[in-house]
């Protein structure tokens, strides 16, 4: 007579199946239960439609059209991504109460597998040669540098995220230049892969030194109580305050080193204006734009494309909140945008989780997503230079129905259970078979 197998025994079988789970809940719980946050998911799929929008939307200046509304996802997508990126590191450790022990272990060997799963796609990602700067890789170097700080309490997660927004857009300027005052480099000429720490945390699109603050942050966030409404209210003031000190911190500045940088709250209406601004400004979201802002290229004969000796640090480009800056200004208002849409999406969900289920499939299957729109960027033959935002919105309306169809039968998305899979499987303890 067989028996059906303890509930403990099946649940530690698909935790380790190769085989997608089924729905089982209700619509957009997955796996976690009624417990999951869909208004973080909401967040995450809304900052992915923001990139869709800031690599092959038409975007201009000014709020009174669709494609100025678009022109707001520049840099603030891939903030927001970020920010929920830590707080995804949050989930993963313990959300309120942090993992200890052998617990703790098992999920660090996890984070790190995951890293390497990331750079493996990025580099899959990067062979399509699209103009996108792809984010997988850096996002894979901050999960493992998040490693020492995941049982941190939130007030001290929350004050090094702070200290990393004031000091990381110094250390962006400044380490580079501090190398070629040594005789050193970091950015050769001949680049081996060696060079792959200094790119994604000194001199890269996404530099580390930086953008660990949004990691920190989301971090901190997962470890507060959001079983109360009065918690999201404060999160949500407090982004605001953020954003607010931010943005006019960053008008003010630019206004004292000269040219008032309008590119904050309100882009100018005028659109004269903003072609002038737009002719050193970045145009897509995370498209390759040329060296950072630190460094000076040399192009022709006598350059060949090498990187020419990095400017020393100027305290001007730091006075700007613009998209891209990678100032404190931006890090503060940007971040302050991202906790308040967190709070207001997640105030949302928890009465009205169907209107969220949009933008709430879209991000619960976020890698998918994210690895898919490269794909189909690259399918297009690289729409840099858009004229309408046909291509966007067939984008977008498709991953979001193709997102909700998929949930309707599925509990989590293909390449999510792949990475899910290959992590839990690579730090599984493996009982000692018994001796003959």
């Amino acid at each position: 007579m067989t028996h059906p197998p303890a509930p403990a025994a099946a649940a530690d079988r698909d935790r380790y199946s190769w085989r997608l789970p089924r729905r089982r809940g209700a619509y957009l719980t997955g796996t976690a239960g009624p417990n999951r946050l869909v208004g973080l998911d909401a967040a995450r799929g809304l900052a992915l439609i923001g990139m869709m929008a800031a690599h092959v939307g038409l975007t201009t200046c000014g709020l009174t059209s669709v494609p100025g509304l678009l022109n707001q996802a520049h840099g603030r997508s891939a903030i927001l991504f970020s920010v929920i990126a830590g707080f995804s590191l949050g989930i993963m450790s313990g959300r309120t109460t942090a993992h200890t022990g052998e617990q703790l272990v098992r999920t660090r060997l996890r984070l790190l597998v995951r890293s390497a799963l990331l750079l493996v796609l990025g580099a899959a990602l990067s062979t399509l040669a699209t103009m996108v700067a792809i984010i997988l890789g850096y996002y894979a170097a901050w999960l493992a540098l998040a490693i020492p700080v995941l049982t941190w309490r939130a007030p001290r997660l929350f004050a090094l995220a702070g200290l990393t927004a004031l000091i990381g857009p110094l250390l962006v300027q400044g380490v580079p230049w501090a190398l070629s005052r040594a005789g050193l480099t970091a950015s050769p000429v001949m680049s081996d892969g060696n060079d792959a720490l200094l790119s994604f945390f000194f001199t890269g699109t996404y530099s580390g030194a930086l953008w660990m603050a949004y990691i920190y942050l989301g971090l901190g966030l997962s470890r507060l109580d959001w079983s109360r409404r009065a918690n999201l209210w404060r999160l949500a003031g407090a982004g605001a305050l953020c954003a607010v000190l931010g943005y006019a911190g960053g008008w003010a500045a630019s206004a004292a080193a000269g040219d008032p940088d309008s590119y904050h709250l309100v882009s100018p209406a005028d659109p004269a204006q903003c072609h002038e601004e737009a002719d050193g400004a970045p145009q897509n979201d995370g498209v390759l734009a040329g060296a950072p802002s630190s460094q000076t290229v040399q192009s022709g004969k006598e350059g060949g494309g090498a990187v020419a000796d990095p400017e020393p640090p100027d305290l001007a480009q730091l006075a700007t909140a613009a998209p891209h800056s990678q100032t404190t200004f931006e890090a503060l208002g940007s971040g302050g945008t991202a906790m308040v849409l967190i709070a207001l999406l997640q105030l949302i969900g928890r009465r009205a989780r169907l209107l969220l289920a949009p933008l709430a499939a879209v991000g619960s299957m976020s890698l998918t997503v994210y690895c898919g729109h490269i794909a189909v960027i690259w399918a297009a033959d690289n729409p840099y230079d858009p004229v309408d935002n046909r291509l966007f919105a067939a984008m977008a309306g498709g991953f979001i129905v193709l997102a909700m169809a998929w949930f309707a039968i599925w509990a989590r998305g293909p390449l999510e259970h792949l990475v899910h899979v290959i992590s839990v499987r690579a730090t599984r303890a493996v009982a000692p078979r018994p001796r003959q």
